[in-house]
């Protein structure tokens, strides 16, 4: 897995996704709003940004991630332990 960063805004995104996915782009505009207070405009420009980075995939108006939470998780505890401890 190539490494990313996730701003807080990312992360939080992230955590809808992987919670519903895969998920209509539609329905994730919906949960953004709901979640988020995020407009439509907003959320279509997280998907393209995050399609762009390897991170998600959108297919037919579906939304899949392609990282898990899991692998994220390891690598930004791989980066605060390298960022420590060298």
């Amino acid at each position: 897995m190539e490494e990313f960063r996730l701003c807080n805004s990312d992360y939080r995104f992230m955590m809808l996704v992987w919670e519903h996915a895969p998920i209509g782009s539609g329905e994730l505009v919906k949960l953004c709003a709901e979640k988020l207070g995020w407009k439509k405009s907003t959320t279509y420009t997280e998907i393209k940004r995050l399609c762009e980075k390897g991170v998600l995939q959108n297919e037919h108006a579906v939304v899949t991630p392609l990282v898990t939470q899991e692998e994220y998780q390891q690598q930004e505890s791989r980066s605060v332990l390298e960022k420590l401890y060298g």
